[in-house]
């Protein structure tokens, strides 16, 4: 029984003439050209197998021991070749391909040979599957249950493996045979998956060689020092982790955050694998990525600088029902363009090298910027959501030369967030008025009334902003943008006073802080907000001529 991903096609890919097919490692990494795009069962797979790609792709392109490419003269000459070097990735997956086998007795990949729970039990495969029910995780419509696994290709195995070391959830894991840290046969305190700790964010092209590129690290000694190299250059796991700092890109790529083993089973129709081992892995110590980690954005904490005594990052997480355009400040996070204090945010490492290359191979890209994350619940046990958003940003915003478009794209999100406040202001003012006093329908009015707004922007906003590619002026591109705000806002607001009931228009007295009271009435409240609008949003040349 064997499947080697290096040669084994188990990678959906939709080819750049509309074809769909399944490649090999190798395939895939050849082929990148040729390729849209990665077609996987779903968005949080695409983190982890990308890594995994780039892991790759950094030791074929280095020199030796060290991976590569270590300057912006090496990752350029590979940008102009067009493709992936084929020599040097051939021999490399040759060398190493032996270590990407699937069910390989000793050393299978991803995995721990002969792994089992210290009461040899075995788990259904769907507890690697986060939208069906198994153990405490059940989704309301999954039609799977514990007693009837569905039962995995090779090629689905594979893929739900990577997600599973990337995504699993935390809290309290079935202890490995040979673990000398588990207790009555469990192990607690277990973090999830590394990449459930983030917000990741990925910059996308128009073929998977694009993406590839796109993501690939220029390395140094920060982020890839001595002793870096992916999981399957070092020796095999067994069943006792660790609680350590990666030694550089490499092996957080392929962090092995739990120990598995697949059970696989022969059929008529071939090897499949409807159950498994999944125990405590590897664990990240999150407030020192910050200087490793390329794919999300960061926020400084105070909290856990003083508790640590040293300067600490946490990462930004994605929240469920914010567009990715709306935290474009956390994302870009450039200081001479935000109103926020030196070093509060920084941004995604990835981001940072394409505004380096922005005004030389880059000029004039569209990229798509991909948002992926999940949020757990109940003690990080169960998964609640996935969050998947997609931004197209134009390479000139991020131009490190011309900061003008970057702060046209950024003063772009301030005026949505402006329009918003003082339009959630006008429709708790006007429920006020009405005679609202229960601070929790109050609160949902006003972010009814926001949420409405942007709604209507969203799609207005991603349209706008892929327009910002450099071309004709910024402070023409911002005005147009301000005057679509202003009509949307202006659209809802006459709706909210359309529907105020007479009681609003006659007004009422309201309480103020301190104990003091006011008169307010529908029409006080119209004129405080087209007045707040004015003062934050002031009108653009051209709608204040007409």
């Amino acid at each position: 029984m064997t499947f080697n991903l290096v040669d084994d096609p188990w990678l959906p890919c939709l080819l750049i003439d509309g074809t769909a097919t399944s490649l090999s490692l190798r395939q895939a990494l050849l082929r990148a050209h040729e390729i849209q795009d990665l077609a996987l069962d779903t968005a949080t797979q695409y983190p982890p197998i990308l890594r995994l790609m780039l892991a790759a792709i950094h030791r074929a392109a280095g020199n030796g021991p060290h991976p590569g490419p270590r300057s912006a003269k090496e990752w350029i000459l590979l940008w102009e070749q067009g493709h992936l070097p084929a020599d040097p990735i051939n021999l490399y997956l040759n060398d190493v391909r032996h270590r990407f086998d699937l069910f390989h007795p000793q050393t299978p990949f991803g995995q721990v040979a002969g792994l089992r729970s210290s009461n040899d039990e075995t788990k259904t495969i769907a507890l690697a599957i986060p939208f069906l029910a198994a153990g405490n995780n059940a989704p309301i419509f999954s039609s799977v249950r514990d007693q009837e696994p569905p039962s995995l290709t090779p090629a689905e195995a594979a893929r739900w493996l990577l997600h599973a070391l990337a995504w699993d959830t935390a809290a309290i894991k079935t202890a490995a045979a040979g673990d000398p840290k588990a207790k009555a046969g469990k192990t607690t305190g277990n973090p999830t998956g590394p990449l459930g700790q983030l917000g990741v964010l990925m910059p996308t092209g128009t073929t998977l060689w694009h993406t590839l590129m796109y993501n690939l690290m220029i390395l140094d000694n920060d982020n890839s020092g001595s002793g870096d190299m992916p999981s399957w250059e070092r020796p095999p796991a067994d069943a006792r982790w660790r609680e350590h700092i990666p030694a550089g890109l490499l092996e957080l790529y392929t962090w092995l955050g739990r120990r598995i083993r697949l059970v696989a089973e022969t059929t008529l129709d071939g090897p499949r694998v409807r159950r498994l081992v999944l125990c405590a892995g590897d664990r990240l110590r999150t407030a020192d990525l910050y200087q490793t980690e390329p794919h999300t954005a960061w926020r400084r904490s105070i909290a856990q600088e003083k508790k640590l005594g040293r300067t600490v990052f946490m990462p930004i997480v994605h929240q469920p029902g914010r567009q990715l355009w709306r935290g474009l400040g956390a994302i870009l996070a450039h200081q001479s363009v935000t109103d926020t204090a030196p070093d509060e945010l920084k941004p995604p490492d990835v981001l940072v090298q394409l505004r380096m290359l922005a005004s030389g191979p880059l000029a004039g890209k569209l990229l798509l910027l991909r948002a992926i994350g999940m949020t757990y619940g109940n003690q990080n046990a169960t998964i609640e959501e996935t969050y998947v958003d997609d931004l197209p940003v134009p390479v000139a915003v991020l131009g490190l030369n011309d900061l003008r478009w970057e702060k046209a794209a950024l003063d772009g999100v301030r005026d949505a967030e402006c329009a918003a406040r003082h339009l959630g202001t006008l429709a708790a003012n006007l429920a006020k008025a009405a005679g609202c006093k229960d601070d929790r329908l109050l609160n949902g009015r006003r972010d009814n009334a926001r949420m409405s707004l942007y709604a209507t922007l969203d799609q207005r906003f991603r349209r706008w902003i892929a327009t910002l590619d450099g071309g004709g002026l910024p402070q023409e591109a911002a005005y147009q943008w301000r005057s679509t705000v202003r009509h949307r806002t202006h659209q809802i607001a006459d709706e909210l006073l359309w529907r105020v009931p007479p009681t609003a228009i006659r007004g009422r007295l309201v309480n103020l802080a301190r104990d003091r009271t006011e008169w307010l009435d529908a029409a006080l409240a119209e004129s405080r907000f087209r007045r707040a609008l004015d003062t934050d949003l002031p009108q653009p040349p051209q709608e204040a001529d007409s």
